[in-house]
């Protein structure tokens, strides 16, 4: 399969959908890249990485485009809404034929190191494309911000990291990132 050429039409209808979602994905998958890099990933791993990031918020295109661009802080329904785009972006994926490595990273990529995270899995439980785009996402989610929400300062996002690592994080991945990204 040509996943390479489903990636790039699965991010031309985010791109219509919501512009910064589509933007941050992007962002997202550079960030992952430098971390794959740093942490000596395989080539082959690192190429399902890069789709993984590219994809990994997918599963927004079940949300509707006013709640994933408001300005103002979601409501309950909206946010346990904005929760499933892991399963919806996971099911969409596999129903595509897209391999299970990268189906998984996509569902998993808010799991958190600790066992806080959406679907309750924790360590190395998560796999490392997930471990690695939770590092990723949340870094992109605070450097650049939220619709509903200012961005950190280079400093707080520091400080929220290195405070998370263990916790949210997997600490060699965010050890790694607050190297690469300090």
């Amino acid at each position: 399969m040509d996943y390479e050429k489903m990636t790039n039409y699965q991010l031309k209808r985010l791109k219509i959908h919501s512009d910064w979602t589509y933007r941050h994905s992007l962002r997202v998958m550079g960030y992952a890249m430098e971390i794959g890099h740093v942490l000596g990933v395989e080539s082959n791993a690192l190429e399902e990485l890069s789709i993984a990031a590219r994809l990994h918020d997918i599963g927004k295109l079940a949300i509707p485009a006013g709640v994933l661009d408001k300005s103002g802080e979601l409501s309950e329904e909206e946010y346990q809404l904005v929760k499933c785009h892991t399963i919806y972006g996971y099911l969409l994926l596999k129903s595509k034929g897209y391999p299970q490595i990268i189906c998984e990273a996509v569902r998993d990529h808010h799991e958190q190191y600790d066992g806080r995270g959406y679907g309750g899995k924790k360590g190395t439980g998560i796999g490392i494309a997930a471990r690695i785009l939770c590092v990723a996402d949340s870094y992109d989610a605070m450097k650049f911000g939220r619709p509903y929400r200012e961005p950190f300062t280079d400093e707080e996002i520091y400080q929220e990291m290195a405070v998370n690592s263990g916790k949210q994080f997997d600490p060699e991945i965010c050890a790694a990132a607050l190297r690469l990204f300090s």
